[in-house]
C-alpha cells in the first residue's frame, strides 16, 4: 500500500494540476505569453519572427488571448503600420498562477517535493 505525497503544503499532487491553465498551455499561447511577460509591449513582427509562425496563426492566437482578457493590442499608424501587444494585469497575474503551478510540477518531477513511501507488499 502507498500513501499520497504532498509538496509540503498539505496539497494533494492533483492539486498543483489543478492551477494550470489548459487555455494557456498550447504551445503557440504558451511562447507568446513567455515573450510578452517580461516586456511592456512587444510588437506583432517581433512576436511572429521569434515564434517561427505566419501572420494568421499569430493573430488567431493573439485574438483568443484578447477575448479572454489576457492580452491587448495597439495598432500605430504613423511612421509604419505596426501593432504591438502587452500583457493586461488579468493576463499577467493568470501567467504567474500557471508559472507557479507549471514550478510545483517541475519540483515534484525532480524529487523537490516530499514523498512517501512504503515498502513493497
Amino acid at each position: 500500500m502507498t500513501t499520497g505525497a504532498t509538496d509540503g503544503s498539505g496539497a494533494s499532487p492533483a492539486a498543483a494540476v489543478e492551477v494550470l491553465d489548459e487555455f494557456m498551455h498550447t504551445p503557440a499561447r504558451l511562447s507568446i505569453l513567455s515573450l510578452l511577460a517580461p516586456a511592456d509591449w512587444v510588437l506583432f513582427s517581433f512576436l511572429r519572427d521569434t515564434i517561427a509562425t505566419s501572420d494568421s496563426a499569430l493573430s488567431k492566437q493573439l485574438r483568443a488571448l484578447e477575448e479572454a482578457g489576457y492580452v491587448e493590442s495597439h495598432k500605430d499608424r504613423a511612421p509604419r503600420r505596426s501593432t504591438s501587444v502587452r500583457l493586461t494585469a488579468q493576463g499577467r497575474a493568470a501567467f504567474e498562477t500557471y508559472l507557479a503551478g507549471l514550478e510545483r510540477l517541475v519540483a515534484r518531477a525532480r524529487g523537490g517535493a516530499r514523498r512517501e513511501a512504503t515498502a513493497p507488499p
